[in-house]
C-alpha cells in the first residue's frame, strides 16, 4: 500500500498544518448492511478530519466502497472460531506497526475482539463501536474494559447500555426520504403494480431471522387482504438461498401476486416515503437467531419519510423513548397474526393519518450525518489526545505570559509565538518589575508588532501576572505559556483546534522537559516528568505507572507552560490563586473544573521546557513546587507527596526485617521501572540510569519538605496572630 502524500512529518502532533486524525478501522463484514452504512456515512461526514487506513475481516463490497472515499483499505478473511481470531489479531499488531494510527474504530463486536487486546498491549487508543449488544455479558465486557471509548449506537433513551461509562450516539438519517409522490413513482418504475393495494416495505438483507416470512404468513390472515408486500433486498451471504425459500412460502399460502420483489436497489431508504407502512420483524432472542439486533436504520428512514413502522420493542427499542414510539405500531414480531391484525388498523385513514402525523414529527428533528460523524470524530479525537483534530482555524487567542529578569531568552520566545499569530490574535507580556533590560526588549517588540501589548505591573507575581493578561485580554480565549519554554511549531493552532470544536472550555496541553544537556538533567527528565510519546502510546506499563505513582498528564491538572482556557472560566475559578507561588496553575484548572468547565487534553498542544540550571536550583523548585501543594490543601496534592515523604521513612525499618527488604526493593523496582527504562531509550544510557534513583530520593524528599512547609503555613494562616 502505497502511503498516502500528508503524512510521515506532516502528520505528527504539534505540526504547522492542522494533520487529519490517522485512523485505522476494523470492519467485520465485507458486505454493506446497517453497521457498514453507518461507517460509509460517518467516512462522508468526516473526510477532511480523518485519515483512514482500514482491515476488512471479510472481502465484499465494503472494501471497493472505503477505497472509493481514499481508504487504504485490506482484507484479512477471518473465520468465526476464536482460533482465527487470534490469528487476525496477530495480523493486525503487525498493521498497527506499520500504520502507526493515532486511534482505532473498531466497527462491531467482532472487529473489537480482534484487535482490542493488540491495540491495548501497544498502547494505541481504541474506540469500540458497539451496534447492538450482542455477547454483552460475555465478551463485550471483556471489549469495553480494553477499549479507551465504547459508543453504542442506538437511539436518545431506546435502549438499555450495557456498558457503564458508554458513550451513546443515535444513528444518523443516512439519506432524506424522497417526497411521497416521488417514491411511489420510482416503485413503480421499479415493477412495483399500481393496483390500488396499500404497501408494506421491507428493506433488509434476506435471512431466515429478518421476518419476511412473519410478513408473507400475514398476508394469508384475515385482515391484510388489502396489502401488498415489496421487498428491496438481496439473500445474506449466510442465507444464499433465502428468497427462494420465501418465494416458496407465498406459494403455498396464496399470496405470490401480493409479494413484489425488487432486489438490490440503491439506496433503498429513500423509497420509505412511498410505502404505506414500513416492517421492522427480525427475530433476536430466539432461539437459533441472533442474540441482538440493532437499531434498525430503516426504522429512521421511515420516521423521516412520515410512514408507520411495525416494530417489535424486543428488537429495536422505540418503547422505551415515547417519541420514537409515537411513529410506530408496537407488536410481537413472531406473530403473523398480530401484524395483520396491526396492518388491517393502519388500513384505517384516521389511523395512518395520526401515526404518519408522529412518525414525521420525530424524522424532522433526528441527527443527520454531519451532526454524528462530529460527535464521534470528537470521540475518536478525545481519545488520541488529539481534540480538534484536521479542523481548519478557531477562534482568536490572547496569549499570555508573565515574566521577570528573563532578558536573555525574551526575543527566543515572542519569535516564536509571533510567528503562530493569526490576524486577529493577541500577545500580553506582564513584566513583574525587571531590572536587566526585559522591559526595554518587550517594549521593543510592541513597537514593532502591533498585536503585542507589554504590561508593567512591578512587584506582580506569576499568578497575579496572568490575572492582569487575561483581564487585558481582547479575545474570548486566552492561552498561557512561560518564558523558558519553546513552543512547537502549531502549538497555538493545536489550542484553537481544541477551542473550534465548541465542546471545551479549558484546554492542557503537553510539555517536555529539555533533557538534551548533561546526565542528570537526562536522569531527571526521565525521573520527573510525564512524556508526551508515552501519552500517546499508553502502554499497560505507563497505564500502570500513572495509576500507581502520578506524573501522568491529566487535563485537569493544567500546567500554566501550556493551557487555554475561556475568560468565563477564567472568571467561574476565581482567577489563578494569587496566594500561591507555585502549584498556581494546576489548583487552577482544579477550581475551573469544580466550577462546571470541560476540560481536554491536547497532544497538538506541545511545548519544550528548560529545566534549571543546577541540581540544587530544581532541588529549590521542587521544594517551592510541595509547598504551594501544602499550601494549596488539596487532599490529592498533599497525598502524593506525604506518601512518597513516608515511603521513604519507612525503607530503614523495613530493611530490619528479610520480608521487609524484599517489599522495599521490589516497592523500589517499580517505582523506578519507567524513569530507567527512559534512561535506557536515551544517549548515553548506563550513566543516565546511575543518576535516577538518586535524583528521584531528592526530588521526592524535596517536594515532601515543602509540603510540610505550606501545610505548617497554611496552618499558622488559619489560626492567625
Amino acid at each position: 500500500m502505497t502511503p498516502r502524500a500528508g503524512r510521515g512529518r506532516s502528520a505528527q502532533p504539534g505540526a504547522s498544518e492542522p494533520a487529519p486524525l490517522r485512523t485505522l478501522v476494523v470492519a467485520p463484514k465485507g458486505f454493506i448492511g446497517g453497521a457498514e452504512a453507518w461507517l460509509l456515512a460517518l467516512l462522508d461526514a468526516a473526510a477532511p478530519r480523518l485519515d483512514v487506513d482500514a482491515v476488512v475481516l471479510d472481502d465484499g463490497p465494503l472494501v471497493r466502497e472505503l477505497e472509493n472515499r481514499s481508504a487504504r483499505a485490506r482484507v484479512r478473511s477471518t473465520g468465526p472460531r476464536p482460533a482465527d481470531l487470534v490469528a487476525a489479531a496477530l495480523d493486525l499488531r503487525r498493521v498497527l506497526r506499520e500504520v502507526e494510527p493515532d486511534v482505532v474504530l473498531a466497527n462491531g463486536i467482532k472487529a473489537a475482539a480482534a484487535v482490542a487486546p493488540v491495540a491495548w498491549s501497544a498502547g494505541v487508543p481504541l474506540v469500540w463501536v458497539r451496534h447492538d449488544p450482542s455477547f454483552d455479558a460475555t465478551l463485550g465486557r471483556v471489549v469495553h474494559r480494553l477499549a479507551t471509548r465504547t459508543v453504542t449506537v442506538t437511539p436518545r433513551g431506546g435502549a438499555d447500555v450495557e456498558h457503564e461509562g458508554a458513550v451513546v450516539v443515535p444513528p444518523p438519517l443516512l439519506a432524506e426520504p424522497l417526497p411521497r409522490i416521488d417514491a411511489r413513482r420510482r416503485l413503480l418504475a421499479l415493477g412495483v403494480p399500481d393496483d390500488g393495494l396499500m404497501l408494506l416495505g421491507m428493506t433488509t438483507r434476506l435471512a431466515p431471522y429478518k421476518g419476511v416470512d412473519t410478513a408473507i404468513e400475514a398476508l394469508a390472515l384475515p385482515g391484510a387482504e388489502r396489502w401488498r408486500l415489496v421487498v428491496a433486498g438481496v439473500d445474506d451471504p449466510g442465507a444464499p438461498d433465502e428468497q427462494g425459500r420465501l418465494e416458496s412460502l407465498a406459494r403455498r399460502r396464496g399470496v405470490t401476486a401480493r409479494v413484489t420483489w425488487l432486489g438490490a436497489v440503491e439506496r433503498a431508504g429513500r423509497l420509505s416515503g412511498g410505502f404505506d407502512a414500513v416492517a421492522l420483524l427480525t427475530r433476536a432472542g430466539v432461539p437459533g437467531y441472533p442474540s441482538a439486533e440493532g437499531y434498525g436504520l430503516a426504522m429512521i428512514e421511515s420516521l423521516a419519510a412520515g410512514t408507520p413502522v411495525l416494530a417489535d420493542p424486543a428488537t429495536v427499542p422505540p418503547a422505551r423513548d415515547e417519541d420514537v414510539a409515537q411513529g410506530c405500531i408496537r407488536l410481537d414480531a413472531t406473530n403473523a397474526l398480530e401484524v395483520a391484525q396491526s396492518l388491517e388498523r393502519l388500513a384505517n385513514t384516521d389511523l395512518w393519518q395520526q401515526t404518519s402525523q408522529r412518525a414525521a414529527a420525530v424524522g424532522a428533528v433526528h441527527p443527520r450525518p454531519p451532526e454524528v460523524a462530529a460527535t464521534i470524530v470528537r470521540i475518536l479525537a478525545e481519545a488520541a489526545t488529539r481534540p480538534g483534530a484536521g479542523i481548519t482555524g478557531g477562534p482568536p487567542l490572547t496569549v499570555v505570559a508573565t515574566v521577570l529578569n528573563e532578558c536573555a531568552v525574551v526575543d527566543e520566545l515572542m519569535k516564536l509565538l509571533v510567528d503562530q499569530l493569526d490576524g486577529d490574535d493577541h500577545i500580553v507580556v506582564v513584566d513583574g518589575g525587571s531590572t536587566d533590560g526585559t522591559w526595554e526588549a518587550l517594549q521593543d517588540w510592541q513597537a514593532r508588532e502591533p498585536r503585542v501589548e507589554a504590561v508593567s505591573a512591578p512587584g506582580a507575581g506569576i499568578s497575579a501576572g496572568r490575572n492582569i493578561g487575561i483581564r487585558a485580554a481582547t479575545t474570548d480565549w486566552v492561552a498561557c505559556t512561560d518564558f523558558g519554554c519553546h513552543p512547537a511549531p502549531g502549538w497555538l493552532s493545536g489550542l484553537r483546534r481544541a477551542a473550534a470544536t465548541g465542546h471545551y472550555d479549558l484546554v492542557t496541553g503537553v510539555y517536555e522537559a529539555n533533557g538534551e544537556g548533561s546526565d542528570w538533567e537526562r536522569g531527571l527528565a526521565a525521573v520527573a516528568y510525564p512524556n508526551p510519546a508515552e501519552q500517546r502510546r499508553r502502554t499497560p506499563l505507563v497505564r500502570a505507572y500513572g495509576r500507581l505513582f502520578g506524573r501522568t498528564y491529566d487535563a485537569r491538572l493544567c500546567t500554566g507552560r501550556s493551557v487555554a482556557f475561556t475568560t468565563a472560566t477564567a472568571e467561574s475559578a476565581g482567577g489563578f490563586p494569587e496566594h500561591l507561588a507555585t502549584a498556581e496553575d494546576v489548583r487552577f484548572g482544579m477550581a475551573a473544573v469544580e466550577a462546571g468547565a470541560r476540560p481536554v487534553l491536547s497532544l497538538d498542544a506541545a511545548v519544550t521546557w528548560d529545566q534549571r540550571p543546577s541540581i540544587a536550583a530544581n532541588g529549590r523548585m521542587f521544594r517551592g513546587y510541595g509547598r504551594g501543594d501544602g499550601l494549596s490543601g488539596d487532599p490529592v496534592l498533599v497525598g502524593r507527596n506525604l506518601a512518597r515523604g513516608l515511603a521513604y521513612g519507612a525503607l530503614p525499618v523495613l530493611a530490619l526485617h528479610r520480608y521487609g527488604r524484599v517489599a522495599a526493593v521490589a516497592g523500589l523496582g517499580a517505582y523506578l521501572s519507567l524513569p530507567l527504562l527512559r534512561a535506557a531509550r536515551g544517549r548515553r544510557p548506563a550513566a543516565t540510569a546511575a543518576w535516577v534513583p538518586v535524583l528521584a530520593a531528592y526530588r521526592d524528599v524535596m517536594k515532601a519538605r515543602g509540603c510540610a512547609e505550606g501545610l505548617l503555613a497554611a496552618r499558622r494562616d488559619r489560626s492567625g496572630p
